[in-house]
């Protein structure tokens, strides 16, 4: 069995062809232009706009609302292709997919809110934002600030949040506001908020990375938001995020998967082409010994995220102790495999003329997003010794 041949192991026939459906706009709409967007500081809001035509954009969307109602493996694997040609594009699916439709679907308020939102971002003419963390509040979401205070027909929102993705660029976002912060978890609401509402300002963060990520803080001043909009009931909206951020995980693993595979793939066809001391380099046993643990662990990464896949088709409503340990191994296993890439291209790997710089600075990102990787560690250890529960 060739690498290839591993990759699509345990796969059926359809979630093959959603691979390579993936993998081809990956190859030939993506790769080719994804660097100059990230010089350029340029949101590829052509790339996608290309996702939606394809149901990328709304993999997890039943058909009863356009969607493709993909299984939970399929998403996985078109997160994890999209991921190897670009960080961003598939942050974009991630995002809409894990945390905001499927959130409206399973809590949405009513069947015409279902309809309203669920229907455009199936066809990929709306894109979703999630607005959960803030100055002073990252993993620690029940610390949050934002205030939802209740008033005739619906709630106004205050405060401020901050590294939201696609914020400028969004139509709608997911938002966490309190009721009264003493209450903690139980006073958090979830709303759906429409980006032009009055009271809504984007102000883009410089970064170091991901400039064409238009990574921003978002601050809600006197905002309106309709009773309707509210997701689940009045103060459960820690429920709603804790079980959207179990699929969010799901997605942000496969999209590390994604990425650690990129590194591979350039890595191995440099140790092919480039020559020092009269050979290949790919024939030195140092640069063989890193090659064969980024291959080895990426497969090892690509199986456990592919089991909480498997968990959900099977109908598991929680898998938040296999979500935190997908996202775990597969974002530490990213950052290393990345780190090698480097170093097997030498000082060319902090060239422009190679993408591997950029793989590199990227992939910290795994370790951070949706629950740092320290806190996985902790919400491991504690599903294992029974400190926590479901």
């Amino acid at each position: 069995m060739n690498l290839e041949e591993l990759r699509n192991f345990g796969l059926t026939e359809q979630q093959i062809m959603v691979r390579e459906m993936a993998r081809d706009f990956a190859d030939k709409e993506i790769v080719p232009y994804i660097d100059a967007c990230e010089r350029e500081g340029c949101y590829p809001r052509e790339i996608i706009a290309k996702l939606g035509p394809l149901g990328f954009l709304g993999c997890l969307i039943p058909e009863k609302y356009g969607g493709p109602g993909l299984d939970y493996v399929s998403y996985g694997v078109v997160c994890e292709e999209i991921a190897r040609g670009d960080w961003l594009s598939a942050s974009v699916i991630s995002v809409q997919n894990s945390l905001v439709a499927t959130s409206i679907l399973n809590f949405g308020s009513s069947e015409a809110l279902k309809k309203r939102y669920l229907e455009p971002m199936a066809r990929g003419e709306m894109i979703s934002s999630a607005a959960l963390t803030e100055p002073n509040s990252g993993s620690d979401l029940a610390s949050l600030a934002t205030t939802a205070t209740p008033t005739p027909g619906g709630y106004v929102l205050n405060g401020g949040k901050m590294f939201i993705s696609h914020a400028s660029h969004a139509d709608v976002f997911f938002v966490l506001a309190t009721l009264d912060r003493s209450l903690r978890h139980k006073g958090i609401c979830a709303f759906i908020v429409e980006r032009d509402s009055p009271g809504i300002t984007c102000k883009p963060i410089p970064m170091h990375c991901l400039r064409r990520g238009n990574t921003a803080e978002v601050t809600f001043e006197d905002v309106l938001v309709p009773e309707e909009n509210l997701l689940g009931k009045q103060g459960e909206g820690f429920k709603v995020v804790a079980a959207a951020l179990d699929r969010g995980r799901f997605s942000v693993a496969s999209r590390a998967v994604g990425h650690a595979q990129a590194c591979v793939d350039v890595s191995l066809k440099y140790a092919t082409e480039r020559s020092q001391f009269g050979q290949v380099i790919g024939s030195f046993q140092m640069v063989q010994q890193m090659l064969a643990d980024m291959i080895s662990q990426t497969e090892a990464a690509r199986l456990i995220v592919r089991r909480v896949g498997q968990l959900k088709d099977a109908g598991v409503e929680r898998a938040s102790f296999e979500a935190s340990m997908g996202k775990l191994v597969a974002g530490d296993n990213c950052v290393k495999v990345a780190t090698d890439a480097v170093q097997v291209f030498g000082g060319y790997g902090l060239a422009e003329e190679f993408p591997v710089g950029r793989y590199f600075q990227e992939a910290k990102v795994f370790q951070i997003i949706e629950g740092t990787n320290q806190l996985q560690r902790v919400l491991v250890a504690e599903y294992a010794l029974g400190l926590r529960k479901y």
